[in-house]
């Protein structure tokens, strides 16, 4: 039997809180449009990880006068996320791992 593991279209990049001691709460940097049933979706599926809550941020990007011209960053969505067991969770976090074991079987 193979197992099929579908990539998500929802860029997730985890980022590291200032004062990390409790490790039940991930904060989230995703895209405008991701919803917070899609974020716990993708979580649960990707990263294997039960998540309790979440709760989101819509975040501007900065907007800087550079030379005369106004440079801005995109937008972008910040997800608290509460898990039901404490984890540890890398910054460097990829499921591309899940890939790379089922070639080596």
């Amino acid at each position: 039997m193979e197992k099929v593991v579908h990539f998500p279209k929802l860029p997730i990049e985890f980022l590291m809180r200032p004062s990390s001691n409790n490790n039940r709460d991930v904060l989230i940097k995703t895209i405008p449009s991701a919803s917070k049933p899609e974020i716990k979706r993708v979580l649960e599926s990707v990263y294997g990880c039960e998540v309790e809550k979440v709760r989101t941020l819509n975040m501007r990007g900065k907007k800087k006068m550079r030379g005369g011209r106004l440079i801005a960053r995109p937008d972008y969505k910040k997800a608290y996320v509460t898990l039901k067991n404490p984890s540890s969770f890398s910054p460097d976090m990829n499921p591309i791992h899940l890939v790379k074991e089922e070639k080596n079987k």
